[in-house]
């Protein structure tokens, strides 16, 4: 096709001569329209020579689809469906001027450059900073110039607002129109469907395949830019010529599309551009079937493709998967680990979602209160989910919830910066069917229904059932009347024990931030909002009465941010005029707790249980108490397919570190309380928080002392009983000093602590390392070090607690004696200087995470041992390796190589020659 002058293609379309019966005043402004816009849009190619055409013969192209895409009803003045001369000009001015902000207009020049800092040489206009500033602006630019010109453009004053939302309007997803196209407007005396008019014009814009659309001399010039950009260029370019004008619309609306193609790239390029008009056009079509007359010819579904290759035989599947097999797996228990709560669950989250959402978008005078309601029944053996959110059109239904991995929450509107959704995989829905046959789900879309409350009690929706067994590839939606919402009900199967499924549903929700009510045969529970709180019966259950004859009390924290809340509990006593985590003198907690034993802690993600444990707290809580902790935003949160596990993130780092703060700043209001904010006495805390299995010192602390340093220096208070040559342990341990961790930095010393025994030929001796004769031998070892070295620097020992263990792993050159006891056991007596403790840096010279057939961490250290062997074991977790040894250059070398399955069973190959079962693989290295 020729292009010819912009004016005689304007007059030549159906649209302009409607225009021109209705209204010779709006036809001569739309001319003048479109003269004035012409060198601006000519001009886009000198910013982007290798784009499609945007100038206005794209305009008149798009007019002329509109034509082919518009029923006829809509040029006859008599019909509901006849667009007005207000109309018209919209749809023609939106179609020429949509693109508009993709130019750089005359009078911004010099203030572009300056914003963007480029300097006025040859070829600026087409740096990538500049173009990437047109391209992601230009929708908001286009409609900015044409309100500053409107006089000069011939553009009604009162115009302007609805032109610029429908040239925005192609930039935005189906939500972001339901979201700002969705409002009343009115034009000619008459209201018009703004969302309506903004459709024709993206639908016409999304089809626009023509002959002219590639600018001429283009492709010559991309074939000699080897560049990344102009390859991507080219395949686009491509792709219009390889399909011309060769795509029109049916009489019965649907699209045909037909080509042929020399290069399979292009070919691939052209169906993923199909595949994405096929999903912008169902959403724009649905969009036009929900507005008071119909005005479309096209409808939404499958291309029909003629796309050839002409040197082969082009098939777009390199993987084909069997959708009733997809669809069975992911609606089995292989994927919900048979927790019959977590079906539930998923729909609960799901109108828990529909609630924020609604709420995120509704003004004030929606008069909107949110509510989830789950109806259990016994006597029809169901249970029905329902909420008053954002429901669902049709082809949310088609695109998300009926099909397998789209999810929701991926359109643009949920991934706003401001807004930030639960919903993640797509396929929560299909969990259902691990506890029912069949789902019915009753739907009705709110967005229709802004600032009008009354009518969203009484919307157009529809039902329609979804029934695994008989699997049909076809849904039939029922038009029903409801209130803005979805309900979805299940019959459960028959093996389903409705009670048990209803205490699984509890065990999985913590709290909601949306009012949430569970009913069981018309006895209601509603469920909080905020986290539930830690009191005596949680803590202490039939033992209450026991703990209040001994005079334990619960302290309760509470504490709100914007992003996290935390609750917790502690279980004390007062001896002394001091606190105690003893339930009687030197008698555990446990006495008296819940179960006798630890208790578990609750943590969710609004308000839906996902396991978390806060590590580095400065006391074991769990031993004496409980926490409560919850996130108020999803964002950023990666989950397991089953949302039953939290993977580690920056999202899941935050929301940890900020319940560790929260916690430690309660920790601090409780000591203070009853004044105990001493070293001495948080020294005792921790220790008496560690008893009964606790204190576990014989694994690797990785970041904690940087972590406590950095957050709770003033809460890990250390117990340093100085060694003197002639002294008793008893009269040091009466001088011992109680420091924290801001104190320890700035001192120096050397600090002996017994840490570990080995049992020579598997021996059963046992030497408790806690015990009065173990510090007796380390304060023994120590003199002599005194007596013998005459160390000029301080010397102390510690007791074997996680606190030494943190010194030890951050002082890089820390080591270790190994001390015969008897004739078969022999006890590792370790020693750091508190000079060369690292207090803001992860550990040196480690290789931790090792797991397999051992799993623990390796430390490069020196060490002493009577069969001078290369390696020591501390316990189950760490060993020590020696550096400069065969077996340390084996081992460095496999770590650098990232071998750690092949380290692991070194290891265990070592704790077996530890045993005395000497290994021919090792002959080499011990």
């Amino acid at each position: 096709m020729k292009i010819r002058d912009s004016i005689t293609e304007l007059k030549e379309t159906k649209l302009y001569t409607e225009l021109s019966s209705l209204d010779s005043e709006y036809a001569e402004r739309i001319e003048t329209f479109v003269r004035a816009i012409e060198p601006l849009m000519a001009s886009i190619k000198n910013y982007f020579p290798y784009y499609t055409r945007h100038d206005v013969h794209h305009g008149y192209q798009v007019v002329h689809r509109m034509e082919q895409c518009l029923l006829e009803a809509c040029f006859d003045v008599e019909l509901p469906e006849a667009l007005t001369a207000q109309e018209i000009f919209l749809l023609i001015a939106a179609g020429y001027a949509h693109d508009l902000g993709m130019a750089v207009f005359p009078e911004e020049e010099e203030s572009l450059r300056e914003k963007l800092g480029l300097s006025f040489q040859d070829g600026w206009k087409i740096s990538e900073d500049l173009q990437n500033y047109l391209r992601m602006n230009h929708s908001n630019r286009g409609g900015r110039y044409i309100e500053e010109h409107a006089e000069s453009l011939a553009v009604p004053r009162n115009l302007v607002s609805a032109l610029d939302l429908m040239m925005k309007a192609h930039n935005y997803s189906i939500p972001q129109f339901e979201k700002e196209l969705y409002r009343p407007f009115a034009a000619g005396q008459k209201e018009s469907d703004l969302a309506q008019l903004a459709v024709i014009v993206c639908v016409a814009d999304a089809i626009e395949f023509s002959d002219t659309r590639v600018v001429d001399g283009v492709l010559e010039q991309l074939v000699k830019d080897q560049s990344s950009p102009a390859k991507i260029s080219y395949a686009e370019n491509m792709k219009h010529v390889c399909t011309g004008d060769s795509l029109a619309v049916a009489k019965d609306g649907r699209i045909i599309v037909s080509g042929t193609f020399s290069d399979e790239n292009v070919l691939s390029l052209a169906h993923r551009t199909f595949d994405q008009m096929e999903e912008w056009i169902q959403g724009y079509s649905d969009i036009d079937h929900r507005s008071n007359v119909k005005r479309l010819k096209i409808r939404g579904g499958a291309f029909h493709r003629d796309l050839t290759l002409s040197h082969g035989e082009f098939h777009r599947l390199g993987v084909r998967l069997n959708k009733r097999n997809v669809i069975d797996l992911i609606a089995s228990n292989a994927i919900w680990r048979r927790d019959q709560g977590i079906a539930l669950r998923e729909l609960v989250q799901n109108s828990v979602e529909a609630c924020r959402y609604r709420a995120h978008h509704s003004a004030p005078s929606d008069k909107y209160h949110p509510e989830v309601r789950v109806v259990f029944n016994r006597d029809s053996h169901s249970v029905s989910v329902s909420d008053n959110g954002c429901g669902m059109s049709e082809r949310t239904v088609l695109n998300n919830l009926l099909t397998v991995g789209s999810s929701r929450s991926c359109e643009v509107t949920y991934t706003e910066s401001d807004y930030s959704p639960i919903a993640r995989f797509g396929i929560g829905f299909w969990s259902v069917f691990t506890i029912s046959d069949m789902a019915t789900v009753s739907t009705a879309a709110f967005e229709n229904y802004r600032g009008k409350p009354n009518d969203a009690q009484c919307a157009q929706g529809f039902e329609f059932n979804v029934q695994l067994e008989n699997l049909k590839d076809y849904t039939v939606f029922r038009p029903v009347d409801r209130a803005c919402g979805t309900n979805i009900s299940l019959k459960f199967k028959r093996d389903v024990v409705i009670d048990d499924v209803y205490i699984a549903l509890k065990n999985q929700i913590l709290c909601s931030m949306i009012p949430l009510i569970l009913e069981l045969d018309g006895n209601e529970e509603r469920i909080e909002a905020e986290v539930p709180d830690v009191n005596e019966e949680l803590l202490f259950g039939v033992r209450r009465q026991k703990a209040s004859s001994l005079d334990i009390k619960v302290f309760k924290f509470h504490e709100t941010t914007p992003k996290a809340s935390l609750k917790f509990g502690l279980a004390y006593r007062m001896e002394n005029d001091k606190a105690t985590f003893t339930s009687e003198p030197n008698q555990s907690m446990f006495n008296v707790m819940e179960g006798h034993g630890m208790h578990r802690q609750q943590s969710a993600i609004c308000g839906f249980s996902v396991p978390i444990r806060v590590s580095s707290f400065c006391i074991d809580i769990l031993r004496v108490g409980t926490y409560h902790m919850n996130s108020l935003t999803p964002k950023g949160f990666e989950f397991s397919i089953d949302r039953q596990q939290l993977n580690n993130n920056a999202a899941e780092k935050r929301y940890t570190d900020e319940v560790r703060n929260l916690f430690h700043k309660g920790y601090r209001n409780f000591l203070k309380s009853i004044e105990s904010y001493d070293p001495e006495t948080i020294h005792t805390l921790q220790n008496e928080a560690a008893s009964n299995g606790g204190n576990v010192y014989d694994t690797f602390t990785s970041a904690e002392l940087a972590i406590a340093y950095q957050n709770y220096p003033d809460l890990i208070c250390n117990k340093l009983i100085p060694v003197e040559p002639t002294s008793r342990l008893q009269d040091s341990i009466m001088n011992a000093k109680f420091i924290n961790l801001t104190e320890l930095a700035d001192i120096e010393g050397m600090v002996f602590c017994l840490q570990g025994q080995r049992n020579i030929l598997n021996s059963r001796a046992y030497f408790p390392l806690e015990s009065p004769q173990a510090f007796e031998l380390a304060y023994a070892c120590a003199q002599k070090f005194v007596k013998q070295y005459s160390s000029n620097i301080p010397v102390y020992i510690m007791q074997p607690d996680r606190n030494f263990s943190m010194l030890f792993d951050n002082d890089p050159l820390a080591s270790a004696r190994v001390l015969s006891i008897g004739n078969d056991l022999e006890v590792s007596l370790l020693n750091i200087q508190l000079s060369r403790v690292s207090y803001k840096d992860r550990p040196v010279n480690v290789v931790p995470d090792i797991s397999g057939r051992w799993s623990g961490t390796i430390y490069w250290r020196e060490f002493q041992t009577p069969d001078s062997k290369p390696y020591l074991f501390l316990g189950r977790y760490r060993v020590l390796v020696k550096p400069g040894t065969a077996l340390y250059l084996y081992l460095k070398k496999l770590a650098d190589d990232n071998r750690f399955a092949t380290i692991a069973n070194i290891i265990h190959l070592l704790q077996e020659d530890e045993a005395g079962h000497r290994s021919e693989a090792l002959s080499a290295y011990i």
